[in-house]
């Protein structure tokens, strides 16, 4: 399961995805109220005739990219394994409404869920599990429920993320996708941990276990070790903030603009919190990131893909299916 897409880059599907999208309290965390107020007072009138010229930059031949590598990587796991295998999207399709339904009709009595997201996060893994959840109460199944945990740390995924840096020689951001500082406290089980010291992700907590910026760490702290790559040579930074709250940094926008004048003219960027490519990746960091650096001075820049539908990207996913599959019967 991944977050999803417009079904085209019509104003009309922008503006249905982008309702569906926002008003999903795990994405907006306001009261219901005011979360309206601001997708259909603020947001809606304006934002699907931005968005949809930014989508149209990236469309393909085969549609959405997200959609597509999601699509192929679900059609290669169906041919590996006997249980049945479904592609579903929190938002817009194919509708995880569908899948669940699909999943039922064909006898299962549990279902497994798979979040193609590496770290844990409200607006992501919780996100799908919670409309999952919601449907399958909908649908009245009895069928039981278990959830992948957030694979930040999976050998297949980090040797892979490493392997995509060999040669690299420009400065590495890992730029990963940026969230509201609210959001690590909300999920802090300690309610005291969280963003409430300097050292707070190298200091051991239960709260990491949720903690997306820890995540973050200790996924770049892996592959720059497996690549060999020295302290000073790479930085990590977060994209993609939304409105005005303080969200986490350093930001990927605003470090991008200050590389050149600390002397970094050559850089290349992996984003480790997508597995497969989409509008962040291509046209958030490859177009606008692209754009910032080079008009800051600088002098070459290249975006490294996310797995997508390779064969490391399957070979993740794969391993990640088996071990679930021979987990113990969920309770």
């Amino acid at each position: 399961m991944n977050t999803g897409s417009p079904d085209s880059t019509d104003v009309a599907d922008l503006r249905k995805y982008l309702k569906e999208f926002l008003m999903d309290p795990f994405v907006i965390d306001l009261p219901w109220p005011l979360r309206a107020l601001l997708v259909y007072g603020v947001i809606l009138p304006r934002r699907p005739a931005e968005s949809a010229k930014a989508y149209k930059k990236i469309w393909t031949e085969n549609g959405s990219p997200l959609i597509h590598y999601c699509s192929e990587l679900a059609k290669g796991l169906n041919e590996k394994f006997e249980e049945p295998v479904e592609l579903a999207m929190a938002y817009g399709n194919p509708s995880y409404r569908d899948a669940v339904r699909n999943l039922i009709e064909k006898g299962v009595d549990e279902i497994c869920l798979l979040p193609m997201f590496p770290h844990y996060a409200l607006a992501t893994t919780a996100a799908c599990t919670a409309v999952v959840k919601r449907e399958l109460g909908r649908q009245k199944s009895v069928a039981k429920l278990r959830v992948v945990p957030p694979f930040y740390l999976e050998p297949t995924l980090v040797e892979s993320l490493a392997e995509s840096l060999n040669g690299v020689e420009e400065h590495i951001l890992f730029s990963y996708h940026g969230l509201p500082e609210r959001h690590l406290k909300k999920t802090d089980p300690s309610g005291n941990h969280c963003l409430t010291q300097s050292d707070c992700c190298n200091t051991p907590s239960s709260a990491h276990a949720t903690c997306y910026r820890h995540q973050c760490f200790e996924t770049t702290k892996a592959v720059v070790k497996i690549a060999g790559i020295t302290e000073g040579d790479y930085t990590l930074s977060f994209q993609s903030r939304l409105g005005r709250d303080p969200w986490l940094q350093p930001y990927t926008d605003q470090t991008l603009q200050e590389f050149p004048k600390k002397g970094i003219k050559n850089l290349a960027v992996v984003c480790p919190a997508f597995f497969c490519d989409c509008l962040e990746t291509l046209e958030e960091i490859e177009m606008q990131g692209r754009k910032i650096f080079m008009d800051a001075g600088g002098e070459t820049f290249r975006m490294i893909p996310c797995l997508n539908d390779t064969p490391a990207a399957f070979q993740c996913l794969k391993t990640l299916m088996t071990d679930a599959v021979n987990w113990p019967p969920a309770k």
